[in-house]
Parts: structure tokens; C-alpha cells; sequence
């Protein structure tokens, strides 16, 4: 019956004790001494056990139950902490992401007036280049697009850098189909990532026909 392994291990001198010990343990006693009524009925079950081979104070029966009862719980809990601690991160990630999106953004719209006065501004405060890679991205996008924020290739490529697909352009800002600035501040990042200046895509562009 049910009583046998509900027991194992749990040498106590009455039922009752018996569930104290198991309820204290955080255990499901539903039904378990349901045909241990007496002291001399426990005594029989006992016999049956490995607890009367090996018999053992009943307090140290009840700290071992424990223990492990507390050794499986810290595991729950500890589990359940990592799981909290991975899905604070992801959302600390995204959160930092879309801040950083933001401040991008922002600072993509501070830029104001034609395209070739916004790139002028964007390329010297943010790379550094002068007039002379100005020149180069001049002739450049004139080639392109004849910085024309609309303008679109049948191939896919689209706005003033002439990205393909346009679409990559979203990285700068979600209004990349229509605001300069932020067409210009991807174009001005993909150049200086893949040719380091606006004269070395300049250059590429002489030789293969687009950059």
C-alpha cells in the first residue's frame, strides 16, 4: 500500500507523528496514513521499511527531510532568479537600444537646410572631413541622385546615397523616405564604414561604377 513509500525513512512511534514530520517537510500527506491509525499499526509498517534496518532518532529523520526538502527548493528559486536576471537584461538591451535609437534620430533632425548644406555640417562635426571630401561626396551623390531625396532606382536603391534597398536607411531614423538628414546620416556612416572617407568612394566609384 501507499503507507510503505510514503514512510520510507521515518522512524517515528505513531502515525501521527509520522504526519507532523512529513507536513513540516513541505510534504503531500493527502491519504498517506490513512491505514495507520495506532502505534502498533506504524510499528507493523515500520518493520517493513528500510528504517528498521537502519533506525535512526527521529530528529535526525526530521532534519534530513528537511534538507532535502530546502536543497530542492533553493534549486527552484535559484532557477526561477536566473530566469528573472536574463529577462531584466534583454529588456535593459532593448530599452538601451532604443534610447540609443533615439538619440540618433535627434540628432539626425538638428541638421537644417539643403542636402549639401546638411551633409557640409554632418561630415565636419561628426568625421572630421573638410572641404576636400566634401568635393568628393559632392560628385559623388550628384551621380548618384542628384541629391534628390526621392530619387529611386529600379533596382531597389533609393534617396540621396542611393541605399539598396532603401529600407537599410531605417537604421538613421523611421522618416529615411523622406527627411535629407537622416538619409544623408546613413549615407556618411556606410561611406566612412566601407571606404573610410568620401574621397576613397569617390575613387571606388570611378573604377566599378557605383559604391
Amino acid at each position: 500500500m501507499n503507507s510503505r513509500n510514503s514512510i520510507r525513512g521515518i522512524a517515528i512511534t505513531t502515525g501521527t507523528a509520522v504526519a507532523g514530520v512529513a507536513v513540516a517537510a513541505g510534504l503531500n500527506v493527502t491519504g498517506v496514513l490513512a491505514d495507520v491509525t495506532t502505534s502498533d499499526d506504524f510499528a507493523k509498517v515500520a518493520k517493513t521499511t528500510p528504517a528498521a534496518s537502519a533506525p535512526a532518532p527521529a530528529h535526525m529523520t526530521l532534519v534530513q527531510t528537511r534538507h532535502r526538502w530546502q536543497k530542492h527548493t533553493r534549486h527552484q528559486v535559484a532557477a526561477h532568479a536566473k530566469k528573472v536576471r536574463k529577462e531584466r537584461a534583454a529588456k535593459a538591451a532593448a530599452a538601451a537600444r532604443a534610447a540609443s535609437e533615439a538619440a540618433s534620430r535627434s540628432t539626425t533632425r538638428s541638421y537644417s537646410g539643403d542636402p549639401r548644406s546638411i551633409a557640409r555640417s554632418m561630415m565636419s562635426s561628426r568625421y572630421g572631413w573638410d572641404a576636400g571630401q566634401f568635393s568628393c561626396l559632392d560628385s559623388l551623390w550628384n551621380r548618384e541622385s542628384g541629391w534628390n531625396v526621392h530619387a529611386a532606382n529600379p533596382s531597389g536603391a533609393y534617396g540621396i546615397p542611393q541605399a539598396l534597398p532603401g529600407s537599410k536607411m531605417s537604421t538613421a531614423g523611421a522618416d529615411w523616405q523622406d527627411n535629407p538628414s537622416t538619409q544623408i546620416a546613413w549615407g556618411l556612416s556606410y561611406v566612412k564604414s566601407t571606404y573610410g572617407t568620401p574621397c576613397g568612394a569617390w575613387s571606388a566609384f570611378q573604377s566599378k561604377g557605383w559604391y
